[in-house]
């Protein structure tokens, strides 16, 4: 009797440490894959918007994702990033449908951004390179939808601005130039022109368009979509 307690006592505890030993496997495993899975998904951030890019990865397991290769979605947010050469602008970005290759890439089905383009970004986009005419500040009109930069100290000048989508970027379009309340030379008319347009070439990471513009109180509100993307996971600096 007392031996047949002590077995089953036995078989209980024995059971009972196998249990423990396989959860902490399990956890273990899981661990190490999610630690894996957002290595490589923070590469592929990087990649796309740069340093100090934050990674959230959803869906179900990460060893079950790591097995499959797939991943359901991944939200990626950089509040200090580029647009194109709009510097200084905040992400926030759904990839859905991941699938991963075994070559550190992989390719998303879908993605959607939603960026915020500060007045500061626009008044370091809009100032001319040689810097004899600075951009002194930026004045935003969500009611006629136009950027109005000052010009040189004590608001010498104003030159108009009008967001516009063009070829699925954004593009800021010059309406006016005064100074001193006279319209501006065509020299300074042209040069700050060939400033915006030269800013207004670069690719968006990721394959995306920008889709919706709107001008707010505070900066441009951007929203922009891409279809089956290739992922890449070499980090940009």
């Amino acid at each position: 009797m007392i031996r047949s307690v002590f077995r089953r006592h036995r078989a209980a505890a024995f059971a009972s440490t196998a249990l423990a030993v396989v959860l902490l496997t399990a956890s273990i495993a899981e661990l190490v894959a999610r630690t894996l899975l957002h290595g490589r998904m923070t590469a592929v951030a990087g990649t796309a918007l740069g340093k100090g890019t934050a990674v959230d990865i959803e869906g179900g397991p990460a060893i079950l994702a790591m097995f499959d290769r797939h991943i359901d979605a991944v939200t990626i947010t950089n509040d200090h990033t580029a647009l194109g050469r709009i510097p200084g602008v905040s992400v926030h970005a759904r990839l859905e449908d991941l699938r991963l290759t075994a070559d550190r890439s992989g390719t998303v089905a879908r993605t959607h951004a939603d960026v915020t383009v500060p007045a500061a970004s626009l008044q370091r986009m809009a100032g001319t390179s040689d810097g004899r005419l600075p951009v002194t500040a930026v004045h935003l009109d969500d009611q006629a939808d136009t950027v109005t930069l000052d010009l040189g100290q004590g608001g010498l000048g104003q030159a108009t601005l009008q967001p516009r989508l063009q070829d699925g970027r954004v593009t800021l379009h010059l309406a006016d130039v005064e100074i001193l309340g006279s319209p501006a030379p065509p020299r300074l008319v042209d040069r700050i022109q060939d400033t915006l347009t030269s800013r207004n070439g670069a690719d968006y990471p990721l394959g995306l368009r920008a889709t919706t513009l709107d001008v707010t109180a505070t900066g441009l509100a951007v929203g922009l979509d891409a279809g089956p993307t290739r992922l890449t996971g070499k980090a940009r600096a």
